[in-house]
């Protein structure tokens, strides 16, 4: 995570859309975060394709999307599933962790 980049909460594909949008016009590369337990009542699935559509229609914009899964293990894993390369957990996992790395993704602490 670079720490200039700007830190966006979205809650769905039209406010992801908007900060992509602009983060085209404005060079940058943002970092988008899901609410605090996104993962709980979005649904992994849900989150795995906004994160699939994203990078299907803003190839050209380097961003990051953290999916915060809160304190639920088997969200997290859930996540990692449907394709979510960056989740958040409100404590460290240790054995999430691994299974992430394993996976090609990252657990990594939410911006603040």
């Amino acid at each position: 995570m670079d720490p200039a980049s700007p830190v966006i909460m979205v809650r769905d594909w039209r406010m992801t859309a908007a900060a992509l949008r602009n983060a085209r016009a404005n060079g940058t590369s943002p970092i988008l975060i899901t609410p605090e337990g996104a993962a709980s009542f979005y649904g992994a699935g849900y989150l795995g394709a906004l994160q699939a559509r994203a990078e299907t229609e803003f190839p050209d914009v380097a961003f990051e999307l953290i999916v915060d899964c809160g304190d639920a293990p088997g969200h997290a894993l859930a996540c990692l599933r449907s394709g979510v390369k960056r989740i958040s957990m409100r404590e460290h996992n240790d054995k999430i962790a691994d299974i992430a790395r394993q996976m090609g993704a990252q657990l990594v602490r939410r911006p603040t």
